[in-house]
C-alpha cells in the first residue's frame, strides 16, 4: 500500500534553509527521470543554490527567510455544490497549476461567478480534474462523503521551472496549524518567492524562476 511505503519517509523545513528529506525513494524531475537521493537528502528551497535541487548553502549567501507572509488559515475551504457532487475549494493552499482550468474549462471557469460548476461536466469527469489538482486546493464530495486523499505512491516531483510536488503521505513537519489540508499530496515552494512558505503559491511565475536543466 501506498500509505505503508511512505511510513519512514519525512521532510523536515529548517529554518531559513532548505527541505531535509529523509528516506525517499523517488525523487523523480519534470521529465520522469530519476534524481540521486541520499537517506538524507538537502533540497533547496531558496531558489538560488547552482547545484538545484540540491541545497549548496547559498541561503546563507542571499539571506533566504522561510518566514511565511501571510496569517490566513491553511484549511479554509468553499463548497461548491451541484447536483451530484460537490467541489471544495481552498485558495490558500492553491499552486495556480492550473490543471483544473486547463483540463474542464466549462466546470472551472476562471474569472467567472460561480467560478466552479459541478453541474457542466459528469460526476466522472469532474473527479478526475480534481484529482489531477497537485495542492490539494480541490477537493469533492459525493453522497456526503468527503474525499480528499487518492492512493498515490510517495514521491517528490521536480516540476519545470517550479515547485515540488509530494504525493503519497509524506509527513511535513510543521506545526499542527501548517498541517497541508491533504497530507496525502501538497506543493512546497521551491524559488523562495512564495508568501505561503512553506507551501507554493504560484509566485515562481511571477519571479521567472528557471531551472533549465530540470
Amino acid at each position: 500500500m501506498p500509505g505503508d511505503k511512505s511510513k519512514n519517509v519525512t521532510i523536515d523545513i529548517l529554518e531559513d534553509g532548505p527541505l531535509i528529506v529523509k528516506g525517499i525513494r523517488s525523487l523523480t524531475n519534470s521529465k520522469g527521470e530519476e534524481v540521486e537521493t541520499e537517506k538524507v537528502t538537502a533540497l533547496c528551497r531558496c531558489g538560488y543554490s547552482s547545484n538545484k535541487p540540491y541545497c549548496d548553502g547559498t541561503h546563507k549567501k542571499v539571506g533566504f527567510s522561510g518566514k511565511r507572509e501571510i496569517d490566513k488559515p491553511i484549511n479554509k475551504e468553499r463548497e461548491y455544490a451541484g447536483e451530484d457532487i460537490a467541489v471544495y475549494d481552498n485558495r490558500v493552499i492553491c499552486s495556480h497549476a492550473a490543471e483544473c482550468v486547463k483540463n474542464l474549462p466549462n466546470v472551472f471557469r476562471l474569472g467567472e461567478r460561480p467560478w466552479i460548476t459541478p453541474d457542466n461536466a459528469s460526476v466522472e469527469e469532474v473527479i478526475s480534474v480534481v484529482k489531477k489538482c497537485p495542492s490539494g486546493a480541490l477537493s469533492y464530495s459525493v453522497n456526503g462523503t468527503h474525499q480528499r486523499d487518492f492512493e498515490q505512491d510517495p514521491e517528490i516531483i521536480i516540476t519545470k521551472n517550479g515547485p515540488y510536488n509530494v504525493t503519497g503521505s509524506i509527513e511535513i513537519k510543521v506545526e499542527d496549524e501548517l498541517q497541508p489540508p491533504s497530507k496525502e499530496h501538497y506543493v512546497l515552494c521551491r524559488c523562495g518567492a512564495s508568501k505561503n512558505k512553506p507551501y507554493c503559491d504560484g509566485s515562481h511565475a511571477d519571479a521567472g524562476f528557471k531551472d533549465e536543466d530540470n
